[in-house]
């Protein structure tokens, strides 16, 4: 992306904030992947549980076991050392020098065609330039035939209702916020049903059979089975992808990052790691990913270690102790890397792999190794994803 286009792409967004917003605050909370945001108008249905036809879906339930490849630490020359123990990401130019890593996953997005049905599962959703959502396959895209808004918030500005989150982890569920209702696809049997949520639903996180709803002013627990909906002691979005109702919160100046669970919590000490220690709150699409006791998340690096770069921190999620960090060099215009959006964690594969997205592409960061490999190359034209990470 250029430095022309970033400007008109932060131009466009600041149009759309109500008079007297923090131009700052809301860009960098709808930052995440909007190089090519569509702003679109498309009314949703307003319904109760409806059932809608999917057509085309063939889906295999069967989890997909990834193959995990290990390189070398990739560790360039920095005018600014790192803290003792931080791995650091080569700048943006030396991405393509990095060694493949061999997923499930597409390499190459942009080479996947479009075919109305083929076998196996769901790997990733994808949202391209034609404003469609598409299962993606190793054998090539289906478009998802279901009638989705966009996803709003309360000072009105759209976005596209395709969330990080909205892909099942075993890639046999998706689910897409919309104002006063929450639709969920069985990708299995290409049906979708649709629940009654009260209030500008932005944000799905999964929890099994269940689903954590986020807004700006209230969180809500979706019970899937029932349809009930029972609002949480909580608002905003802090919640953590995974299997648990983790929530990494940094309160206001002079209280402490936590990570918390129920009514406990422990200190996540990201003292001279993390910009002023803590963590982006309301950011939409940049929330930390559970993986068998672990929590990723990434947020801007502590400015006296690195200017303009964000940092990727692996913490244990029961005590809080911080097990790897990764710098992320933003690099020079034309090439930056993260920018306003940040470079945000897009889940993990296997159990010791953090995806991490790299402006266009996705990066895998072996946290047992410090090695940084290459996973997928995502076309300018893809304008929100959802990867399978079950």
């Amino acid at each position: 992306m250029t430095d022309q286009r970033l400007r008109e792409l932060f131009n466009d967004l600041a149009e759309t904030l109500p008079e007297g917003s923090s131009r700052a605050g809301e860009l960098w909370r709808q930052g995440t992947r909007s190089r090519t945001r569509r702003r679109r108008t498309v009314a949703a249905a307003a319904a109760t549980v409806t059932a809608l036809v999917v057509v085309g879906i063939a889906v295999s339930p069967e989890p997909v076991e990834r193959g995990v490849t290990v390189y070398p630490s990739v560790t360039p020359t920095s005018t600014v050392p790192p803290p003792p123990g931080m791995d650091t990401a080569p700048p943006p130019s030396g991405e393509a020098e990095l060694p493949t890593l061999a997923t499930a996953l597409p390499e190459r997005w942009a080479d996947i065609p479009v075919v109305t049905a083929v076998s196996g599962p769901v790997l990733a959703l994808a949202e391209f330039g034609d404003g469609r959502i598409y299962l993606m396959k190793s054998g090539g895209r289906i478009p998802l035939d279901v009638k989705l808004g966009d996803s709003v918030d309360s000072a009105g500005n759209r976005g596209t209702p395709l969330k990080p989150n909205s892909l099942a982890p075993d890639g046999t569920m998706a689910a897409f916020p919309q104002k006063d209702e929450v639709v969920v696809v069985d990708l299995v049997i290409g049906q979708a049903r649709r629940y009654p949520v009260p209030g500008f639903n932005e944000v799905v996180l999964w929890r099994g059979e269940r689903l954590l709803v986020e807004q700006e002013e209230a969180n809500y627990l979706l019970d899937l089975a029932t349809g009930k909906v029972r609002r949480q002691p909580y608002k905003g979005f802090t919640g953590v992808a995974g299997y648990s109702d983790l929530r990494i919160v940094s309160p206001a100046e002079g209280g402490r990052t936590a990570i918390q669970e129920g009514g406990s919590e422990v200190k996540l000490d990201v003292e001279g790691i993390t910009n002023e220690g803590s963590m982006p709150v309301g950011i939409l699409g940049n929330h930390g990913w559970q993986r068998d006791g672990l929590v990723a998340r990434s947020a801007l690096a502590d400015y006296d270690q690195a200017e303009e770069a964000d940092v990727v921190v692996v913490a244990d999620a029961a005590t809080g102790r911080l097990v790897r960090t990764l710098l992320l060099p933003w690099g020079d215009a034309p090439d930056m890397r993260c920018g306003k959006g940040g470079c945000p964690v897009r889940g993990w594969i296997g159990q010791g792999t953090v995806i991490i997205e790299s402006g266009d592409r996705l990066l895998g960061w072996n946290i047992n190794t410090g090695a940084l490999s290459r996973v997928a190359d995502l076309p300018e034209g893809v304008t929100a994803y959802s990867l399978r990470s079950g």
